[in-house]
């Protein structure tokens, strides 16, 4: 049996090729994250957000002032939205969240409230509305399963009513996504 020596210069290009696949590994990670991060401003009616780059932007209607929905999602397209809402001065976070979500239960399939709680958001107190729903799709001609979708609001008030920020995405997306929406809730100022 011949034993062969490992010279130095091979040990020296085994370390170099872990070395260049880890910095490698590295740099496509940061692309990435930076392709996912990628925003652009929004403002309308005194309140301002960075919306996901690339995602589909509906038009405000109604109280909805921002509603933007993921691309590339197959079941439920995961999205945000701001609504603002016109109320008495003496309105509570509580009646603004109670208001909304007895809206919800009236309008979303199947829906369940989860959790509600007061939270601070980038030092603004807000209250905060975990619930889940049944989207189904409404053409029966396709045969597609109804999907279970989690959802949270966030409603803060301000001095002529309150604004509420709200995500929504299937339950298989939901934890996926939340960091990424929490940067979302972050950037929205009013």
């Amino acid at each position: 049996m011949n034993a062969t020596k490992v010279s130095l210069g091979d040990r020296y290009a085994e370390v170099a090729v872990v070395i260049v696949t880890i910095v490698a590994v590295l740099a496509g990670l940061l692309v990435r994250d930076n392709a996912i991060s990628r925003s652009v401003p929004f403002e309308l009616a005194g309140v301002q957000a960075a919306a996901p780059a690339g995602w589909i932007q509906s038009a405000p209607e109604g109280d909805v002032l921002l509603n933007v929905r993921e691309r590339n999602t197959f079941a439920y397209q995961t999205n945000y939205a701001i609504s603002k809402l016109l109320l008495s001065a003496d309105s509570g976070q509580l009646e603004v969240a109670s208001f909304g979500t007895l809206e919800q239960a009236q309008t979303l399939n199947s829906y369940r409230l989860l959790d509600q709680r007061t939270v601070t958001i980038g030092g603004r107190e807000a209250y905060e509305v975990q619930y889940v729903f049944v989207e189904s799709n409404p053409n029966v001609t396709h045969a597609d399963l109804p999907v279970v979708v989690l959802g949270v609001d966030y409603y803060f008030t301000t001095a002529d009513g309150a604004v509420v920020v709200s995500y929504r995405a299937s339950q298989a997306n939901f934890e996926n996504g939340l960091a990424r929406f929490h940067l979302f809730l972050e950037s929205v100022q009013f």
